[in-house]
């Protein structure tokens, strides 16, 4: 009897043992399959985020500047073609799509700034010293507030759409404004179209998909035939401001303008004979459709 208690003492320290190991390999295996769960979401928020959301921002980015180019291209075919009183819409998107719960989406801002005051001015000088100016003002941008990409300001300005990177306060001419030279037997002949941006000063934030109404209310042709020379200048208020009177230099040499000289800060001079303006009044607002 003492032989079958003994047996069934041991039997019960063995399998109490037994539980207690089984418990411990229990937690151990737990405590692995977290770590391996924390290992795999840290490697998909360090690495797949990131690029997944640069990638995304990047994409917005170019949707952005292509909406601001279809403006540039419809206005200009507007213009061109006399068509006033016209309107058309554009959308805009205004976030880069995010990935719920680990990536919010990026937002945007698009502004409308109607101001009266110059940014792009023209001044023609005739002889018996005097003296015209034709100025553009007014402008719209959309900023975008990248997290991944670098931040950027997609900018629609006297007709030009620029692309500026908002970190490093670099801007491009994405696309350039109406302007061309022209050789002709009495001299040369510069052509320049002023845009004028009016409307309601507006902003607006968000992720979802904006709609832009631009309507083309007018043009004004003028033409100067006795002119000395014409002096252009970009507000230097403006981070783009040598940018673009870069592009105007830039354009010249390919008209085959080559006696500009370079650029001094914001200012060019050209010494032509003739100036022909086109003033296109645009009113720009938020479509309620």
């Amino acid at each position: 009897m003492t032989k079958i208690y003994i047996m069934v003492k041991q039997l019960n320290i063995d399998m109490n043992k037994l539980y207690k190991e089984k418990g411990v390999a229990s937690v151990i295996g737990t405590l692995f399959a977290l770590l391996l769960a924390v290992t795999i979401l840290s490697a998909f928020m360090t690495q797949y985020v990131p690029v997944y959301m640069k990638t995304n921002e990047a994409q917005h980015d170019i949707q952005v500047l292509s909406g601001f180019s279809q403006i540039k291209t419809v206005t200009d075919l507007l213009v061109s073609t006399g068509e006033e009183n016209y309107s058309f819409t554009v959308s805009i998107p205004m976030g880069a799509n995010g990935i719920p719960i680990f990536a919010p989406s990026t937002p945007s801002m698009l502004k409308i700034n109607p101001s009266p005051n110059p940014i792009v001015s023209l001044k023609i000088i005739e002889y018996g010293n005097k003296s015209f100016y034709q100025n553009s003002s007014g402008y719209f941008d959309t900023t975008i507030f990248n997290s991944y990409y670098p931040e950027e300001k997609i900018i629609f300005v006297n007709g030009a759409v620029i692309r500026e990177n908002v970190n490093e306060n670099r801007s491009t001419v994405y696309v350039g404004p109406g302007f061309s030279l022209k050789n002709s037997s009495s001299g040369t002949v510069l052509n320049f179209i002023i845009y004028d941006i009016l409307g309601p000063p507006s902003s607006y934030s968000g992720t979802d998909t904006l709609n832009i109404e631009i309507s083309l209310l007018g043009i004004q042709k003028i033409s100067y035939t006795n002119v000395v020379n014409a002096n252009l200048s970009v507000n230097n208020s403006y981070n783009y401001a040598y940018s673009l009177i870069g592009w105007y230099y830039n354009q010249s040499q390919l008209f085959g303008y080559y006696t500009l000289n370079p650029p001094i800060s914001n200012y060019l001079n050209f010494n032509v004979t003739q100036v022909n303006v086109e003033i296109a009044y645009i009113n720009v607002q938020f479509s309620s459709y």
